[in-house]
C-alpha cells in the first residue's frame, strides 16, 4: 500500500502518518522512519521493498521526500533545464501489497504533477488541512480529554478566538490574508492550561490568564481608531503594526471590511447587530456587537464617508495614482480623520 499524506498542518500530518502506520503494524516491530531531505530514492527503495520482521508486511514512513523535488516533483533546474528526476512509477511498482510507504509532507497541500500520474490507483491520499468552526472546537476539547481535563465548548470557542480571533471559524476568501490554526500551537496551549487548571476544569479565567493573545489587538486598536478617525492614535497603532511585519496589504482589507460592516450596521436603523450579523451570513454573528460599539460613538455619516475613502483609495492605487498599499492605507486613513474633525462642531471663541 502507498499513502500520501499532505499538508497545510505538520502536526495533523504527523498524527495521521502515526495512525496509519499503527494501523499496519500494531506492535511498530515493523515500521521505520527515513529523513527525505537526506535520504535517496534508492534507500526509500530498499526500506520499503524490504520484508518485515517475523513474515509481518513492513512500514517505511519518509518525511520530506516530495518538497525536495519541486512542485512538479522533478527537481531543481540545472543549466536552465529541469532535471528528469526521480523515477516514481518505478519507486511505487516496487512496493509488495503486504508493505506500505508513507510519504508524509507537510510543507504541500498538493500532489507534484509527475508523483500524481505515477501514483497507483489504490494510493491513498490525504490532505491535512485545519479543522475550523464547531470541528476546531471538538478537536479541542478531545485534545483536553486527552490531556486528562476538561473543557467546555464555550470556553473552547474563546481559546480559539483569542489564539486565531479571525480564522478560527472559517477561511477567508483571499487566501494572502489567512492564517489557519497550527495544531502544534493550540496542543501546547491545551496542555499548559490542563496542568495549570489540574484537577479542575480549563475555565475561561485560566485561558485569559495564560494565552496571549498576540499582536492581533494592535491590529483592532488600529482598525478602532482608523474608522473612528482619530488620526493621532491610528499612526501610532499603525507605526507599530509596521515595525511588527504586518503587511500593508492585508491591513487595508481589514480596515475595507470592518468600513463595510459599519456601513450595513448604521443603515440597519434600530435592529438588533446581532441579527444583522446573522442575516448577512456572519459566521460569527457577534461581531456586529462590537462594530455597533465604534459606530455608536462617530459622528453621523462617518461611516459611509470611511467606505467612500477606502473604495477610492483602492481605485487610485489600481489606476497607479498611489505607488504602494501602504500609500492607499495613509491615504483612506488621513480623509476618514479630516471627514471627523468637519464634521465635529467647534465652539466659538469669546
Amino acid at each position: 500500500m502507498i499513502a500520501v499524506i499532505l499538508g497545510p498542518d505538520a502536526a495533523l500530518v504527523r498524527d495521521e502518518s502515526r495512525r496509519l502506520s499503527r494501523e499496519r503494524d500494531q506492535s511498530g516491530e515493523s515500521t521505520s522512519e527515513l529523513d527525505g531531505k537526506i535520504a535517496s530514492l534508492g534507500d526509500v527503495l530498499t526500506s520499503a521493498a524490504s520484508a518485515g520482521f517475523f513474515g509481518t508486511g513492513r512500514v517505511v514512513i519518509v518525511h520530506d521526500l516530495l518538497a525536495r523535488f519541486g512542485k512538479t516533483g522533478k527537481g531543481a533546474k540545472t543549466g536552465g533545464s529541469e532535471t528528469s528526476g526521480p523515477d516514481w512509477s518505478g519507486l511505487f511498482a516496487a512496493i509488495p501489497p503486504e508493505n506500505t510507504l508513507i510519504l508524509a509532507d507537510p510543507s504541500l497541500s498538493a500532489l507534484p504533477a509527475t508523483v500524481r500520474k505515477a501514483l497507483p490507483p489504490d494510493a491513498i491520499t490525504k490532505v491535512c488541512a485545519p479543522p475550523r468552526g464547531h470541528e476546531l472546537v471538538g478537536w479541542l476539547r478531545a485534545t483536553a480529554k486527552q490531556a486528562e481535563s476538561n473543557l467546555d465548548a464555550e470556553t473552547a470557542r474563546f481559546l480559539a478566538e483569542r489564539v486565531y480571533p479571525q480564522t478560527w471559524a472559517n477561511q477567508p476568501s483571499n487566501p494572502t490574508f489567512d492564517r489557519p490554526p497550527d495544531m502544534d500551537t493550540l496542543r501546547n496551549e491545551i496542555e499548559k492550561l490542563a496542568l495549570a487548571a489540574h484537577p479542575a476544569p480549563i475555565t475561561r479565567t485560566h485561558v485569559t490568564a495564560m494565552v496571549a493573545a498576540g499582536d492581533v489587538d494592535r491590529v483592532f486598536r488600529f482598525i478602532e481608531a482608523a474608522s473612528a478617525g482619530r488620526l493621532s492614535d491610528a499612526l501610532i497603532e499603525l507605526d507599530r503594526l509596521l515595525v511588527a511585519g504586518e503587511d500593508p496589504a492585508k491591513l487595508f482589507a481589514q480596515l475595507a471590511q470592518n468600513a463595510e460592516l459599519s456601513l450595513t450596521l448604521a443603515t440597519a436603523e434600530r435592529r438588533s447587530p446581532a441579527d444583522v450579523g446573522r442575516d448577512i451570513g456572519l459566521s460569527n454573528a457577534n461581531r456586529m456587537v462590537a462594530i455597533a460599539r465604534g459606530v455608536r460613538d462617530q459622528p453621523q455619516g462617518l461611516s459611509a464617508h470611511a467606505a467612500r475613502a477606502l473604495t477610492s483609495a483602492d481605485r487610485r492605487l489600481k489606476r497607479g495614482e498611489l505607488r504602494d498599499p501602504l500609500a492607499a492605507l495613509y491615504d483612506a486613513v488621513v480623509s476618514i480623520s479630516t471627514a471627523r474633525r468637519a464634521s465635529t462642531p467647534t465652539v466659538a471663541r469669546r
